[in-house]
């Protein structure tokens, strides 16, 4: 008997994991040697392009323990799973970010 690989899980829908509105932390994290405050107008614009009202005192970076890049966790509270859809999507294209969790 085979184990089920990740491609056999069904893909199940956003909308049926969670309830909106719902509070999801968004980690991203920066290339080497990116700017720390570039990087975290960057996160805040994009956040506030596809999150009305959301306030950059919700943005928490921290520098790796070489200081070679940052990690930020976004606390964002997304009225529907279009706005999560289209905010990771944007971070992804971003080039300052390298990863987003």
């Amino acid at each position: 008997m085979s184990t089920p690989q990740f491609q056999d899980i069904p893909n199940r829908r956003l909308e049926e994991l969670m309830s909106f509105p719902a509070l999801i932390p968004v980690k991203a994290i920066s290339h080497k040697q990116a700017d720390e405050a570039q990087f975290r107008a960057t996160l805040i614009e994009l956040t506030a392009l596809h999150v009305p009202g959301f306030q950059s005192d919700l943005v928490s970076i921290r520098a790796s323990s070489a200081g070679n890049y940052y990690a930020a966790t976004l606390s964002v509270t997304f009225a529907n799973a279009d706005q999560f859809r289209m905010l990771d999507a944007a971070l992804r294209a971003h080039p300052m970010v390298r990863l987003v969790l």
